[in-house]
Parts: C-alpha cells; structure tokens; sequence
C-alpha cells in the first residue's frame, strides 16, 4: 500500500507537469498528436478532436507529443502547417515549455499555503531559549526575530536551517536579529565547549512510555563497568522522571562522579542500579527554537517564500556536492528514494492527522523541486529547450541539427548518470549501505 501511494504521488507530479504543456499548447495553436497517461504498451486509446489519448499499461508518469516537434515525424506533414511545433511563434513556444514547470512550481505554492493554514507553520522567531544552549549564552531571548544569519537573509525558518546545517560545528554564526521597539542587533552564536557529566547512553528517538529506550552504551559508561544494557528503559535518576527533562539532566550533572540511583525497566520489570556519570567534553547546541503561527495571510507570503527557499537551498546543495562540502549520497536521490519516503509515511503506525501533515509537505517538497530541476539548462529538461529558443532568437534562426544532437546526448549523458547514481544510493539506503 505504502509503494502504491508514493508510485500515485509521484504520477500526480508528472500528469500535472505534462498537463501544464497540453493545455497551454492546445490554447495557443500547437497541433498536438497524442496525450497519454502513464507509460509503456498502450492499454487503451482513442482520437477526439485530431488528438489522440491514450492509457498505458505502467502506472507512472505521462506525455504529450506536439507535430513537428521531432525532425523524425515530420513525414506526413505540410511543412508550412502553421500548427507544427516550430512553425508557432517564439514567445508561444516558451510559454507551452515553461508552463510544465510553472505548474510544478504553483502547485508546490498551493500545497505549502494548503499544509501552513490547516496545520500552522514555523516562522524565524525564537520561541524560547534553553538552558545550556549557544543562543541562551549569546543573550538571545524569546520574541527576536531572525533577519540574517551569517549575511543571508532569513525569510523562512528553512533559510536559517540552511545556514546551521552548511555551517561547522566549531565555527561560528553571526545572527542579526531585531525585537519590536528595539530595532537591529548583532548576536554571535560562538561554539563553548564545556565539561558535562552523563550516563554514557544513546536513547531512541521513540519513547516509552514515561522512558526512554537505550540504544547504545558506552564501553566506558559508570567508569568502564556498564550498569545500563541496551534495550533498558531510563525511568528516573535519584527519584527525578525521565519525562522532567531538566530535572533529570540536572540531576546527572549536580552528581559530579557520586554514585547515582538509576531506575529501569529491564524485560519489562523495574530495576534500580547504582552508577557513576561519566565526565566529558560536551560542545553546547546552537539551540535556536523558532515559534509557530497560524496567521492566513502571513501563510500566503510564507508559501512563497518556503518555496524560493528550497530552490535556493537545492543550488547549495548542488554546489556542495562539487566542492566537496557535501556527499553525493546523502544529496542525491530519485524516484525510488520519492517513493521510499511516501512509503514510510503511509505505513508508519501514527495518527492520520500526521500522515497528511507529512504526505502535504512531501508533495509541496518534491513539487517544488520538480518544477525547478527541470528548468536547469541541461538537455533535455525544459529549461534547455527555453535556451534554445533565446539562441534562436539572438541568432535569427534554429541551431543546426547537428549541434542539437550533440549538445542533447551529452546533457542525456549527464541526467542519465545522475539518474543512475540516484538510483543507485536510493537501494543503497533502503538496504542499509
């Protein structure tokens, strides 16, 4: 079921895209041949109005075929017919191919706007600071708008997770932030290294519970004698709950290497142990908590913006993986990896409320980025063929045949190989490499 509806997702996508291409060619003139929905051996077709629609037998995807529009298939037709594909004017040309992608983008707008009035949305002001964080100790408190963050605006909380993610963990982020009535300051969030004392576990990120589930423990947890085992359930230190989280980390530090009461549940009965906290260094997080709204017409602006923000964000990620900032795997995904993440969402046990938060924000998520990979200039996305048509403007004519081919099975090249290893990190992930 999960595989079916990221398969649904994904046509969607794609019907919507190749739809923006017919309908506008079919009001500015083009004769179109065919429209069909999805791909392979045609199942079912049938001709109405001089074009054909046609169902085919693999669910995914679909097409438009305009006259003329391959050198190949202009046998049969009058050369001089004002309906083929590079008879229409200029302007009308660039508007049948940017449409597809402009139907991408909107709909990624309308998602956000969708998923940001029904469920509220994050907006770069912090919400509150904690104990122990960078942004307590740079003096940052609760109702400071975020304007820029290391020189980049911030629009979006997206903007200022950008910057966090591509910024190291020991430098430095310079953060301009105003509060109302108080106009513009600057805050440095500078790395502090600190000593800290712990039980020397990883939790899971699920609870248990009023517990926390141990997934990992360290070989030199309670001074090289582990008390605690993975799969334990934390319940409390020295009668403080695990579910009063300052209290509990509180207690572990104020131990200072004194032996601590630790209470667990170990195969489903209660235990208590004694240990020791371990001391270690501790680099303090950057602790930035953005507050939310629920504002419409803020929405609005924000649907906007959340979209220019992923644009902007997939360019750095892009460039990041050229200079070696960031890993090509961890970047680079395809449809198995689209697919992959609309299956989790649909087959996780979880409210429904929460499948269509995540399955809104996938849709607006890939909407968007779908809609702006294909106008990169790279053969044979539609913003190649939008270059195409400023060169034969500037030119006064077509580039030759040959050019194009060469030009086009290069950039195929390119996208094939990017398709390839897309493909070949998205198994990778799904089998655990």
């Amino acid at each position: 079921m999960g595989i079916f509806a990221g398969i649904v997702l994904l046509s969607i996508l794609m019907i919507v895209h190749e739809l923006g291409h017919f309908l506008t060619g079919l009001k500015l003139g083009f004769r179109i041949l065919e429209f069909s929905l999805f791909m392979g051996p045609v199942l079912y077709s049938r001709e109405h109005n001089g074009i054909r629609y046609s169902i085919k037998l693999l669910p995914i995807g679909a097409s438009v075929r305009f006259a003329g529009e391959e050198e190949e298939e202009m046998n049969g037709f009058d050369p001089r017919d004002p309906g083929l594909f590079f008879n229409r004017p200029r302007w009308a040309r660039a508007i049948v191919i940017g449409t597809g992608p402009a139907v991408n983008l909107i709909s990624g707008v309308l998602a956000f706007l969708i998923l940001f009035a029904s469920f509220g949305y994050t907006i770069p002001v912090i919400q509150d600071t904690y104990q122990d964080t960078l942004a307590q100790s740079a003096g940052l408190v609760a109702g400071d708008r975020i304007i820029s963050a290391n020189g980049q605006a911030v629009r979006t909380t997206l903007d200022y997770t950008a910057v966090d993610l591509f910024t190291p963990d020991g430098e430095a982020i310079e953060l301009v932030v105003e509060r109302e009535g108080q106009g513009q300051r600057t805050v440095l969030l500078q790395p502090i290294t600190t000593e800290r004392y712990r039980l020397g576990v990883t939790i899971e990120p699920e609870l248990s519970g009023d517990g926390a589930i141990i997934a990992e423990v360290d070989a030199d947890s309670n001074q090289g004698q582990p008390a605690l085992a993975v799969g334990d359930v934390l319940l409390a230190v020295n009668d403080i709950p695990y579910s009063d989280t300052e209290g509990f980390r509180d207690a572990v530090q104020v131990s200072a290497g004194q032996p601590l009461s630790v209470e667990i549940l170990r195969d489903g009965q209660p235990q208590t142990v004694s240990m020791v906290a371990i001391q270690s260094q501790v680099s303090l997080p950057r602790g930035v908590w953005f507050a939310t709204s629920r504002e419409f017409v803020p929405a609005i602006g924000q649907s906007f913006q959340w979209s220019w923000s992923i644009v902007k964000v997939t360019v750095k990620s892009i460039g990041a993986i050229f200079t070696g900032e960031a890993k090509a795997e961890d970047t680079l995904s395809g449809p198995i990896g689209v697919v992959s993440m609309v299956s989790n969402v649909v087959e996780n046990e979880q409210p429904i409320r929460d499948k269509i938060y995540q399955l809104l924000w996938l849709f607006a998520l890939i909407s968007v980025s779908l809609g702006f990979m294909n106008l990169l200039p790279i053969p044979p996305l539609d913003g190649h063929h939008l270059v195409l048509i400023g060169v034969e403007a500037i030119r006064r004519k077509r580039l030759e045949p040959q050019l194009q081919t060469i030009i086009g099975m290069v950039g195929l090249g390119l996208i094939v190989f990017l398709g390839l290893a897309g493909l070949f990190f998205d198994i990778m992930r799904l089998v655990g490499g």
